[in-house]
């Protein structure tokens, strides 16, 4: 019979190395704040890009891109955007903070609108532009604009 005798080996680095430190892939970018909700009447939910369900939607409320905002029926609600731009949500609305593709010299604001009124104004239409697309057009304005 033999018997084989493992001892336990430690290894290590020699005294002049260091341990390298794992690498970690870098951090995704925080998300940008594109607007914020005001003036909330009734029933108004926030279901975040990331999410899978509807959160009560709070006054100041950050929204973020690819965040969708839903009114009930007899609710409503403002969305500031960042350029200055103002969005009222009517009763069942449902519309979402689309991705901007920013161009030079205009500031935009893009979003989709689902189901619902939606009104839009803009402070400064020269320098500010919005695009809002539905299930079956985009337009884009420099005025005041009222889709329904």
């Amino acid at each position: 019979m033999v018997f084989v005798l493992l001892g336990a080996v430690s290894v290590g680095c020699p005294a002049d190395e260091k341990p390298v430190a794992p690498v970690h892939a870098p951090a995704a970018p925080p998300p940008v704040r594109r607007a914020q909700l005001k003036g909330l009447q009734g029933d108004v939910k926030v279901k975040r890009a990331a999410g899978d369900e509807w959160l009560p939607a709070q006054e100041g409320m950050p929204l973020f891109e690819n965040d969708k905002v839903r009114t009930v029926a007899g609710a409503g609600a403002q969305i500031v955007f960042a350029n200055g731009s103002i969005v009222n949500l009517g009763d069942d609305a449902l519309i979402g903070i689309a991705e901007t593709r920013p161009r030079p010299g205009q500031e935009r604001t893009d979003l989709t609108v689902l189901r619902g009124r939606v009104d839009a104004e803009m402070e400064d239409p020269a320098r500010q532009s919005l695009s809002v697309t539905t299930p079956a057009a985009t337009v884009r304005a420099g005025r005041e604009i009222v889709f329904q």
